[in-house]
Parts: structure tokens; sequence; C-alpha cells
């Protein structure tokens, strides 16, 4: 196939429309022409020839009949002084019918003709339409002109025609398009292994290669970017690990110095080391933490009894919730009996989460947990009573290291467990929604995984 240009489509749909309106019209005035020629159609000459062939006939015949009449033709009989005696037309016509022909001596007022035939004692007069007329009596009644009628049928069907036409064209150029808008779409979500198919048509065709440089120029920067990425999370995954030896000989000889008769000062020196080795250790997990989630879990995914997991969960959850003086109110409905995940990364997810809801959560106030089957999904909702989240919060929770105001009066909050949690769930192609709860006003977190 080959090349066309966007000027050569539309020549061709203009040519298409021109012989397309042609057609309809031949077609149309051919149709119209037979039907003239059968005697379905009366056009305005013929009625002149019928009503003249009939004149004689009508001027010496001694008594008017409507059989007598020409066909199509209404008909008055009047006096010579202008009284009417009978005929087709109402009653009330009469009367400007006799002013236009006989007063006013026209043959003619729109959308009428006239015509005028002397008897002894009697003048008759003829009226019939300016345009031909359909024979049939029912079609004659309905559309009292068969030139509008051949109008309005070729009006119509030029409509239909620029209706078809814009259809095919508009799909044959949609179909061109689409393989434009393929391609912006595999760009945008970063999809760079696919080969821009050609349109033949030769400005999509330039766009596309346009296209098509970009995204190898942007599969180039990518590579670069993603190479550069996981090599700087390997080396911080390798340090994080490398930190803990050392950290580990710090606390076996801080332990040690503990069992040896300590001054005062040395006492107070152990105590800072140890706690300075705490604040290091929490500061390496949550690198080994950020590595982890930036490259992706190991899923070990299983089939297991929900229920009794959510069992297991409940009970590690209470414990946590009675060290803060928190009361737990956990509720299951529809779940499903099993479930294939990770038990592990989702126990972690769920963990991070109920953690960062108790932060918030006001002493004796109450974690709501609501687990339920919906839409092939079961959703896992932890829903505090602390102040909700801000606006920011709302559209940042789930990113690195964001801390709303209200969590930077911890040292040890380094905004990561929503991060890790929402990791973990899109591995598992699930996600996480946050919200505001419209109950308790807190904080609403939901933990979605397909089952």
């Amino acid at each position: 196939m080959g090349v066309r240009k966007l000027r050569t489509v539309f020549m061709k749909y203009a040519i298409f429309l021109a012989l397309g309106v042609f057609l309809v019209a031949f077609v149309n005035i051919a149709f119209y022409l037979f039907g003239v020629e059968i005697g379905f159609i009366y056009p305005i000459n013929r009625m002149s020839a019928e009503i003249e062939n009939a004149r004689g006939s009508l001027q010496s015949t001694d008594r008017i009949t409507e059989n007598e009449i020409p066909p199509l033709c209404e008909y008055a009989l009047f006096t010579k002084d202008g009284k009417y005696i009978g005929g087709s037309l109402d009653l009330e016509e009469t009367a400007s019918v006799w002013k236009i022909c006989i007063v006013n001596n026209q043959t003619s007022s729109k959308p009428y003709l006239y015509a005028v035939i002397d008897r002894t004692d009697e003048i008759l007069i003829l009226r019939y339409r300016m345009t031909a007329q359909f024979s049939n009596p029912l079609l004659h009644r309905i559309f009292p002109s068969a030139d509008w009628v051949l109008i309005a049928v070729i009006i119509l069907e030029i409509l239909l025609l620029l209706i078809v036409l814009s259809y095919l064209f508009g799909k044959y150029l949609g179909n061109k398009m689409d393989k434009l808008l393929t391609a912006v779409k595999k760009i945008e979500q970063q999809d760079l292994n696919f080969e821009v198919e050609k349109s033949h048509l030769y400005e999509i065709d330039l766009t596309l290669n346009a296209l098509n440089h970009m995204k190898l120029a942007l599969k180039k920067s990518l590579t670069e970017q993603w190479q550069a990425d996981k090599l700087r999370q390997e080396q911080i995954s390798a340090l994080a690990h490398d930190l803990k030896t050392p950290l580990t000989i710090i606390r076996g000889n801080t332990e040690l110095l503990y069992d040896t008769d300590l001054t005062i000062e040395q006492q107070e020196c152990a105590d800072y080391i140890t706690d300075s080795y705490t604040q290091m250790q929490v500061y390496v997990k949550t690198l080994i933490d950020l590595s982890t989630a930036s490259t992706g879990y190991q899923l070990n995914k299983e089939i297991f009894n929900l229920p009794d997991y959510l069992k297991q969960v409940k009970v590690s959850i209470d414990a946590l919730c009675r060290t803060k003086e928190i009361h737990l109110r956990m509720s299951m409905s529809d779940i499903p009996m099993q479930l294939t995940a990770d038990k592990v990364l989702l126990g972690r997810a769920i963990q991070n989460v109920v953690n960062n809801a108790l932060d918030y959560s006001p002493q004796d106030g109450t974690l709501h947990i609501d687990v339920c089957g919906k839409d092939d999904f079961v959703e896992i909702s932890v829903t505090d009573e602390g102040e909700g989240f801000s606006n920011e919060a709302l559209q940042h929770a789930q990113e690195q290291f964001f801390m709303d105001d209200q969590s930077r009066n911890s040292k040890l909050h380094f905004g990561m467990g929503l991060y890790i949690a929402k990791s973990i769930m899109e591995q598992h192609s699930g996600e996480l929604v946050l919200e505001n709860s419209k109950s308790t006003g807190g904080a609403k977190v939901i933990l979605k995984i397909p089952f």
C-alpha cells in the first residue's frame, strides 16, 4: 500500500461526494420522467393541454358533471352575473376565485393557475396547481406538489450520502489515528518495547516518525536512569547490611562494659552508646526497607486460610493496642475462605498501616478494622479516631519520606510505613487507598488485594 497525503484523501472524498450527488440527482430525475411518461405524474404542461382538449366539450355540454372535468382540476360554475351555482371548490373560496379571474382578469395566483370557459348562460372556472402533481388520489392529497417531493427526496438522499461518506472516511482516518494514539499511550505508560506501526498516511507517518525518535531517546535515557537507580539501591542495600557488623560489635562491647565496675561517668557513656546504637539500628532498617521497596520484594505466594490468618493478625494488633491504651474493634464479612498472597509481606503491610493509625489515635480511643470481600478484592480498612489526613497527606502520604506536620515530633518516624504498604499491595496487583472516615472523623486506609 502506498503512502497517501491528507489532501489526496479529502480530494477522494470530494470526488465521491460529487459523483454521489450527480448519481442521486440523475436517478431521481429519471424516475420522475418515467413517472411522467406512464402518467403517474402530471406535469403542468400536460394539465394545460388536457384543459385545452376538453375546452370544446365543456363549452357545449348541457350540464357540467365532475366526470367531464379534466383530472386534478378543481372547478366552480357561476352565472353570468357571478352567482355561484356549484362545483368542487369550497363556497368560501368561490368569491376570491371570481374576483381573480373575472374582475381582475388574472390567469394565475400562487400557487394556482386558472382557466375560464365561457358557456351559453354560465361561466366555468378551472383551478389547478402551478406544479406537477401525482395522479394517484391518495398521493395527490398527501403531497400536493410532485416537484417538491422530488426536491425533498434528492435533499434527503444527499444528506444520507453525506452521513455515510463522512462515517466511512471518518472511520478510515480514525483507524490511521489509532496508530498514533497507541504509540502516545505506550510512551505515556513508559512501555517503550514496541514497534511504531506505519499508517500509510503521509502527515500521520511524519508524526509517528517523530514519536519513534522520541521513544528511542526516552528509552535510552530511562534505561540509563534505571540502571543508575538500581546500582544506587544495590549500593545502599550493601552499605546498610555492612553497617550491621560494626553495630553488632559495638553492641557486644557495650554489653561487656555493663558487666564491669563502671563509674557514674562511664555508666552515662555506656548508656549513650546504647541509645545511639538503637537509633542507628532504626536508620539501617529504614535504609534496607527503602532499598527493598524500591527494587521490589521477593514474593513467596501461597494459598492459606484467610479467617485463621486474620485471627492471628488480630491477636498481634490487640497486643499493640493494649500497650498504647487503645481499644480494638475488628469485624469480618463476606470474606473468601482462602487467599493467595505472601503472608509475611501482607502481615507487614497491615502492621505498617496499623502502626501509622496508632501514632495518630488519641489515648483511650478505638481502632476500627473492617475486613470484607468486595468486587473480587479483599478490602482491609483501618480507621482511627484522630484528626484525619490533611489535604496534603491525602495526595502525598504514600510517597517516600513524606511526613505530615503532626508526625515531625517523632525522630524515628521517616514516612516509610504507607510507602512500603503501597509497594507490597502493588506487587500483589492491589492498591492502597487513603481517605478520611465520615463516621469517626479520623484517617482511613484501605488495603485492597485480589482473591
